[in-house]
């Protein structure tokens, strides 16, 4: 099997690469489109969005998927 990728986009995730310092080494992900665009998203939707290995990933936390972010490449 390769290695996971990891693509987020900061609006869509609310995620940083500072949120992921630390935590997820950077060849694991990378910041762009992820094709989920949520510009105009209902405010309380609290729904954050990534792509691991190619498939799409909802969470309803920013943190809760940073975890299923860290599982991906544990």
């Amino acid at each position: 099997m390769g290695k996971t990728v990891i693509k987020f986009c900061k609006k869509c995730s609310g995620i940083s690469p500072k949120d992921l310092k630390g935590t997820i080494d950077k060849s694991y992900w990378k910041e762009g489109c992820v094709h989920a665009c949520v510009k105009k998203k209902d405010a309380d939707s609290g729904r954050t969005f990534a792509r691991i290995d190619g498939k799409l990933v909802v969470c309803s936390s920013k943190k809760e998927l940073i975890k299923k972010m860290k599982d991906a490449v544990a």
